[in-house]
């Protein structure tokens, strides 16, 4: 009895994001605002966020899930915008 685990790789997720955002460039000439419209995809897509007054108020897995796909995916824009806390 094997238990087999689904998972999706990061770029996989960046990939999705962009299609349902119609961003066809590659990823490593996107924009700023493009990657900020991607990861504001990927955290809309977790079950903490939600709409609020017709604002989207993103929770902790939403922030978490956008924080570790930056890095993943995007480390210069990640360290750009010092999205890392040190505590």
């Amino acid at each position: 009895m094997g238990d087999e685990f689904e998972f999706l790789r990061t770029s996989e997720l960046v990939d999705q994001a962009k299609e349902a955002c119609h961003i066809t460039t590659p990823n490593d000439q996107m924009t700023d605002e493009e990657i900020r419209t991607v990861m504001r995809w990927v955290g809309q897509c977790m079950p903490d966020t939600e709409w609020v007054h017709g604002k989207l108020i993103f929770g902790r897995m939403g922030i978490e899930l956008m924080l570790f796909v930056t890095l993943s995916e995007f480390p210069s824009f990640y360290v750009r915008y010092g999205l890392s806390q040190f505590n």
